[in-house]
């Protein structure tokens, strides 16, 4: 059974639950999430499994998950990262911020990495598929398809990205 730590208002640690339990109670969490971006600069856009539990078939500009129970955010980036795009590349945090939508209500950090596309490989069970795409094709596709609620937010900081 997975379990996460329930934060507060200040991002501190005041609980251990299990993640039905966090989900079905709403309670706010962590998470942490990632930017692939190529070294030509073009970010990595995936599809959704459509057995995925929140937003199946959705569009997303970031990868990542929960932070388990006990475990950084750093920690979980490296994992994520083994098990999403199967390799742990070079990072580096670009920024956080508060996903607090209907279905949860998590404490994000976002990294990015630059990696080679052709050294990746995505999950099957995870993704129908994973393109590069510049930031201004991702924003002509916001109205074309279906995008994770936290799209928004991390475009504030891909903004940045390009910049460096």
């Amino acid at each position: 059974m997975e379990y996460l730590d329930v934060v507060d208002e200040d991002n501190q640690v005041v609980d251990k639950r299990p993640r039905d339990e966090v989900h079905q109670e709403e309670l706010p969490h962590r998470s942490v999430m990632f930017f692939v971006r190529a070294p030509n600069g073009k970010i990595l856009v995936t599809k959704r499994s459509e057995d995925k539990e929140f937003f199946p078939g959705h569009w997303s500009i970031v990868l990542g998950g929960h932070v388990e129970a006990g475990d950084s955010y750093e920690q979980s980036l490296r994992k994520e990262m083994r098990e999403e795009i199967g390799m742990v590349g070079e990072y580096e945090k670009v920024g956080s911020f508060v996903k607090d939508i209907a279905e949860e209500k998590e404490y994000v950090q976002l990294y990015e990495t630059v990696v080679d596309p052709r050294e990746i490989e995505l999950l099957p069970d995870e993704f129908e598929e994973g393109k590069f795409w510049t930031l201004e094709k991702i924003r002509k596709e916001l109205s074309e398809r279906d995008f994770l609620p936290e799209t928004e937010d991390a475009l504030k900081f891909a903004d940045d990205l390009q910049k460096i």
